[in-house]
């Protein structure tokens, strides 16, 4: 069964959110503020999370900092009143998956869900499948510093150990493959989320920016207009 915790400080709002998401099958879990929602996501494993912008305690995105921070990847929405591009951005950066206003239609909401649950499915075994592939070819990579080993997917440049997300390390690795090539954004789309909508590119663009920054601006190339290629080279690429 589908799992989902909805995070609300309006009954109603978790009532109607409730009923929707319980007549397509899905089990649910209800909270009515920020700390509330992040203590039950530290306890509970679930398939998507659904939190309100602002909420006593914690705001939505603290949450998703907060998890993001601890290594939780569980797709997250926020419901928002608020048409702010600004604060979107902020929210993708911060890892949030999809931004709804308050007034989308429920079954419009439910079927967002379903769709970041089946992505982050398509995501996960295209990640494991990208890594059990290189694993059967090499052991670890090494290019002018950069040192990754398949093995226990750790990566390091010039010695010094880098943390690197699930996704952040599938991607490099995906990059590493394919560095015979230019990516584009729709390719990356496509292999890690299974989807190819405009919107959704921003997400493949944050995700880069967060991997070259800690890269040190190295080895990732922008083509503009194109997409994105793996340099076996340090020279920065800003």
């Amino acid at each position: 069964m589908k799992t989902i915790m909805i995070a609300d400080d309006d009954s109603a709002i978790l009532a109607l959110l409730s009923y929707t998401f319980e007549s397509d099958g899905f089990k649910v879990s209800l909270v009515e503020n920020g700390q509330a929602a992040l203590d039950l996501a530290a306890k509970q494993d679930f398939d998507v999370i659904l939190l309100d912008m602002m909420m006593p305690e914690l705001s939505g995105l603290a949450v998703t900092e907060a998890l993001r921070q601890r290594a939780n990847y569980t797709p997250i929405i926020i419901l928002t009143a608020r048409e702010d591009d600004d604060l979107k951005i902020t929210g993708i950066n911060s890892g949030v998956d999809d931004y709804l206003d308050k007034t989308t239609p429920q079954r419009e909401i439910v079927a967002r869900a379903n769709a970041l649950i089946r992505r982050n499915q398509i995501y996960q075994q295209s990640g494991q499948a990208t890594t059990q592939q290189a694993d059967d070819a090499i052991d670890s990579y090494h290019f002018d510093g950069l040192e990754i080993d398949l093995k226990t997917k750790s990566v390091s440049l010039s010695d010094e150990k880098i943390a690197l997300s699930k996704r952040e390390y599938y991607l490099l690795i995906f990059l590493i493959q394919n560095r015979d090539q230019i990516v584009s954004r729709e390719a990356i789309l496509t292999e890690f989320w299974g989807e190819t909508q405009d919107y959704e590119t921003r997400v493949v663009d944050v995700t880069i920016s967060n991997l070259r920054k800690k890269l040190h601006n190295q080895f990732i190339k922008t083509k503009r207009g194109f997409g994105y290629q793996f340099s076996e080279h340090h020279t920065k690429d800003i």
